[in-house]
């Protein structure tokens, strides 16, 4: 067997290898695709879950809306005694006008029993049903507004920080360009081939890019990091995306889209289940000013005829004021338009014209959004295919700028000039290319469905 210091030293051993594996597994970035990306914030996002959980809760209310219908049943079981010890009644005889009976403890006590069974039915009680499954509906679009919402956050994140990536990868090739500049402005330097001007100001154009790539990585990091919390991973955990920013270029007809897609708008949906909803309300409340309700009774109200009787015989039990009822009841007073349920109804009926409004307001809003990101999407495909021009021509233009410079023939602001026209041409068209994508997400939200 081992002793007690060999046994502290494995178990040493084994914690610091466990934590070693698990630094090595925080540690080691995990890549997500875009798709990848969205099944994630799918399963982990926490509002989400929210969302769901009430889903789930009215969906039970709608399974078990059944239950107005089970009677009310209320059990109860009562021992008294009695405050007199005798009770002194008249004889009517003049020799004994009074006669006196003295009741022992045991008299003195009694047992009874209660059993009430009853049923309130009312003709609203029906719309009441269908306001529940309404209400389950109307959660489960919602549920699907929460989803759609998270499905366009994580994809334009996603391609947001592709868009900084490749803004990084540029900075850092122009860096790569200058260190080698350097070099052989350098070498030139101490060859007598160029001033020392050249070489200071060739160094300077170094160092200044320095702080703005440090800072862009501070940037992109950041941004992973809440993309991560996004996604609901571990707070730590490295993201390494798989995908590029490539749009598929596509001429949409606006007329076409919002006549097939208007209708399948989810807040335009949930707009049109709240009408139905208020409409189920105004029905009941209807009902319930112009139709009576039927209440069922049964009661059981046994009594022991002694304390110390056989509790078990039934011929002990005596049950004198059960009954069964049934009552017909109308409030007359709500039928009155200035009553409270007069004046609510009313008011119901205005709110679901005023709702009625706003569902107008909103599809006429929602095809004008729908007509503008179009236009938004041909304007940046324009765009994007000037801009494709420019960098092919920046290209030129900065290859032949540093051949004149390396033959002597221009000066470095030249350079400088060609280069940083060149970065900001392809920076410029990434950028494009990135807006026509988040654009083309809030298409496809605004019509909920995919185009491409």
């Amino acid at each position: 067997m081992m002793n007690t210091g060999t046994r502290q030293a494995a178990i040493l051993c084994l914690i610091l290898s466990g934590g070693l594996f698990f630094a090595q597994e925080t540690n080691e970035p995990k890549t997500v695709t875009i798709e990848e990306a969205v099944s994630l914030a799918m399963e982990n996002n926490i509002q989400l879950s929210s969302s769901a959980i009430d889903v789930r809760m009215k969906q039970r209310d709608m399974n078990y809306a059944w239950n107005v219908f089970l009677p009310s049943v209320q059990a109860t079981g009562t021992l008294s005694r009695r405050n007199l010890s005798e009770i002194t009644a008249q004889t009517g005889n003049p020799l004994m006008p009074t006669i006196t009976t003295k009741f022992s403890e045991k008299e003195l006590w009694g047992a009874s029993g209660g059993l009430n069974i009853s049923l309130n039915l009312n003709l609203a009680l029906f719309e009441g049903l269908k306001a529940t499954r309404q209400g389950y509906e109307a959660g489960k679009i919602g549920l699907q507004q929460a989803q759609a919402q998270t499905e366009k956050n994580v994809r334009k994140a996603f391609y947001g920080i592709l868009l900084q990536e490749g803004s990084l990868s540029l900075a850092k090739d122009k860096f790569t360009v200058s260190e080698e500049r350097l070099k052989q402005t350098r070498t030139n330097f101490s060859n007598g081939l160029v001033p020392e001007l050249a070489y200071l100001q060739t160094q300077l154009a170094l160092e200044t890019q320095k702080p703005a790539i440090m800072e862009a990585e501070l940037n992109l990091e950041q941004q992973k990091n809440t993309f991560a919390f996004l996604l609901g991973l571990p707070a730590g955990t490295q993201i390494k995306l798989n995908g590029t920013i490539e749009p598929k270029i596509t001429a949409f007809d606006p007329k076409e889209l919002v006549e097939k897609n208007l209708a399948n708008r989810l807040d335009i949906a949930l707009l049109q289940k709240n009408i139905e909803m208020m409409g189920t309300q105004i029905r009941a409340t209807t009902l319930q000013r112009y139709t009576p309700s039927i209440s069922l009774n049964q009661s059981y109200q046994p009594r022991l005829s002694a304390i110390d009787a056989d509790w078990s015989n039934k011929d002990n039990w005596t049950d004198s004021t059960g009954a069964f009822s049934l009552t017909l009841a109308f409030n007359l007073t709500n039928i009155l338009p200035i009553s409270a349920s007069g004046q609510s109804l009313a008011n119901t009926k205005d709110a679901l014209k005023k709702l009625e409004r706003t569902m107008q307001s909103a599809s006429y809003s929602a095809e004008l959004e729908i007509r503008n990101l179009v236009k938004k999407l041909e304007k940046s495909k324009a765009s994007l295919a000037a801009m494709e021009l420019s960098v092919s021509i920046a290209e030129k233009a900065y290859g032949l700028t540093e051949q004149g410079y390396r033959s002597g023939t221009i000066e470095f602001l030249d350079l400088k000039d060609a280069e940083n026209s060149l970065l900001q041409a392809r920076l410029a068209s990434i950028s494009e290319k990135f807006n026509y994508t988040s654009t083309m997400l809030d298409l496809e939200a605004a019509l909920n469905t995919k185009l491409n």
